[in-house]
């Protein structure tokens, strides 16, 4: 299946591609630091995980709550799937709202399944309708949440179309 076509809202933050590093490393623990910890934090910053065990995915996330906040939010992005896509939808707006209201990390793992989805209501043909598709929605809410998410993924395919909307990659394996 081809990657979806970008939309205004999914396009690339200033026309870059997120560094990749190497979890466990001296370079993953400097890039943290930096983006975390110093001057270029700043709200709605986005790490892609790519993949590794969850267990290690775990891990790093606990060392990015030593820098961001104590609440975090996971997800497993196949629970949040619906037959109908408004019904997606609205599970993502709200994993994404109740999120906001505490100022949470978000973990969206297993996102790769975003990518592949279909649901029963979609057009028969392309352009039929003007509403977003689902993996269109769910990187506008990513683009638009001030705190910070975390995205798993496994597909080298899917990690290359999402990583200029990330700040940073981390590699695992």
């Amino acid at each position: 299946m081809p990657l979806p076509k970008q939309s205004d809202s999914t396009r690339p933050r200033a026309d870059r591609t997120a560094p990749v590093v190497w979890y466990g490393t001296e370079t993953f623990t400097q890039r943290i630091e930096s983006l975390m910890a110093g001057g270029e934090h700043r709200s709605g910053t986005c790490f892609l995980f790519y993949g590794g065990a969850r267990e290690e995915r775990q891990q790093a996330l606990g060392t990015l709550t030593r820098y961001a906040t104590g609440n975090v939010h996971q997800f497993r992005v196949p629970s949040l799937l619906s037959e109908y896509r408004m019904q997606t939808q609205n599970s993502l707006r709200k994993a994404f709202d109740h999120a906001a209201e505490e100022s949470a990390l978000l973990f969206f793992d297993k996102v790769d399944t975003l990518f592949t989805h279909e649901h029963a209501d979609s057009p028969d043909a392309p352009g039929r309708t003007a509403a977003p598709t689902t993996l269109e929605y769910f990187f506008d809410r990513v683009g638009a949440y001030t705190g910070v998410v975390v995205l798993g993924l496994q597909r080298k395919s899917h990690v290359d179309w999402a990583q200029d909307k990330a700040d940073l990659t981390v590699r695992f394996e």
